[in-house]
């Protein structure tokens, strides 16, 4: 049988009121009493039930597409970083981009888990939430209402017109089954430019740097390999590189190349991958700041745009 709050005064030898503000957490009740009228909770099953102290920390849940990926996990990190230094806790969980996976992870932290905010990465777009707790998104541009927007548009133009103030027309896209908006901005983009977009010299295949290596490997078996290519991330760039050289392409005399995300590795590469940063630090700070800003009252932006930045390196020197 559950005991009342008296009840539990009473097996520890204080008052009710002491009892009380043990189980608030209150400075005025010492370790060791606090500790007693704990035990007594916790051996008639009550402990919860009792347990009332708020988490002295803003608790921060953040949803993200999944952890494998190292644009995520950086993201993750810094936005870590970002919401310590303004005195929050985070707690993640990931959607494998599922919709639905989405829209439960948000009820669960909104209504059960009670967090104070959420930060919602990429993969909601088309969504909308009812609930009481103010949620950020990052990502591409999603149409919710408080949004940090990576502006990787104006950049990917910038590549391509890069290859095409050189007289290059081959240019292809090297992409995956989770990028295809990527691969249609650059269709838009090309056509854009009065250059058709060549479906040959588009490739799409596994994730990763082993699914750039197969993709780029069948490209060149079919000899429909362009002169220059543009790669919807890091790791599918450096699958290509492999594919290229090991067939005795040279990069960038024969086929010349630009990523995304500007991953630490870029650099590094021979010969270092010219990519697209998406400024995940600026855009992370955006996002916590903004969600502490609606925590605390304060004014705040509903949309901030974080523009990426095309790092030329020797890869798409031609």
């Amino acid at each position: 049988m559950m005991l009342t709050l008296s009840k539990i005064a009473k097996l520890a030898n204080v008052s009710v009121s002491t009892a009380s503000k043990a189980f608030s957490m209150s400075p005025e009740v010492n370790g060791e009493t606090r500790e007693k009228i704990f035990d007594v909770a916790k051996k008639h099953g009550c402990f919860k039930k009792f347990f009332n102290a708020k988490y002295p920390k803003l608790v921060i849940a953040v949803i993200c597409p999944e952890f494998e990926s190292l644009h995520y996990t950086s993201m993750l990190t810094r936005l870590q970083v970002a919401l310590d230094r303004r005195g929050c806790e985070i707690c993640v969980a990931t959607t494998q981009f599922s919709q639905e996976r989405c829209r439960e992870l948000v009820d669960y932290y909104s209504k059960y888990a009670r967090v104070d905010g959420i930060i919602l990465f990429a993969g909601a777009s088309g969504l909308s939430f009812a609930s009481d707790v103010p949620i950020v998104c990052m990502g591409n541009a999603n149409g919710h209402e408080v949004q940090v927007v990576l502006h990787s548009r104006p950049a990917l133009e910038e590549a391509v017109d890069h290859f095409l103030s050189k007289g290059i027309r081959e240019i292809g896209f090297l992409g995956e089954r989770l990028t295809l908006s990527k691969e249609r901005s650059f269709v838009e983009i090309m056509t854009s430019r009065g250059v058709k977009a060549d479906e040959r010299f588009i490739g799409k295949g596994e994730r990763f740097s082993d699914g750039g290596y197969e993709t780029v490997r069948a490209m060149i078996e079919e000899k429909r390999v362009p002169r220059a290519m543009i790669c919807a991330y890091d790791y599918l760039a450096i699958g290509a590189m492999r594919a290229l050289t090991e067939a005795g392409y040279r990069i960038p005399e024969d086929v010349a190349l630009i990523g995304m995300d500007d991953i630490p590795e870029a650099r590094f590469l021979n010969p270092p991958l010219s990519s697209i940063s998406s400024n995940i630090d600026e855009a992370c700070e955006a996002a916590a700041e903004t969600l502490i800003s609606i925590l605390m009252g304060r004014p705040y932006e509903r949309t901030t745009l974080v523009r990426s930045t095309l790092h030329k390196r020797r890869s798409s020197e031609v």
